[in-house]
């Protein structure tokens, strides 16, 4: 018996693929000159700002609370702010009322995406 169990032990170096990590990943489409991503948004936190990646989401987090709109308007403001772009390139294409939103920034590209979620 102990024969063979010594005859199915195999090594991570004899794998034929290399196996890749990466820690924090957000799925976004780049097209016409717009970057398309989902955007998980907390309401009535201490603070607002970025506060990194989420299940495949940019998690933000924002001050105002979820009322006419308060929490939509700051969320605009805080992601123009950090792509550095103005307020109407940002748009909220899904998800007005929930806290889960799918967003557009016209101008934005991935490494500036990429970069926000380093820097957390």
């Amino acid at each position: 018996m102990l024969s063979a169990l010594n005859y199915l032990r195999i090594s991570v170096y004899d794998l034929p693929s290399t196996i890749y990590y990466a820690g924090e990943v957000i799925r976004y489409s780049q097209q016409g000159g717009g970057l398309t991503f989902s955007v998980r948004v907390v309401a009535r936190a201490s603070f607002s700002g970025i506060a990194g990646e989420h299940d495949g989401t940019l998690r933000v987090r924002v001050a105002a609370p979820p009322v006419d709109g308060a929490a939509n308007k700051e969320l605009i403001k805080i992601l123009a702010k950090s792509f550095k772009l103005p307020l109407n390139a940002v748009e909220i294409v899904s998800g007005v009322n929930s806290k889960s939103k799918t967003v557009r920034i016209q101008g934005a590209d991935a490494a500036k995406l990429e970069q926000l979620i380093l820097s957390k």
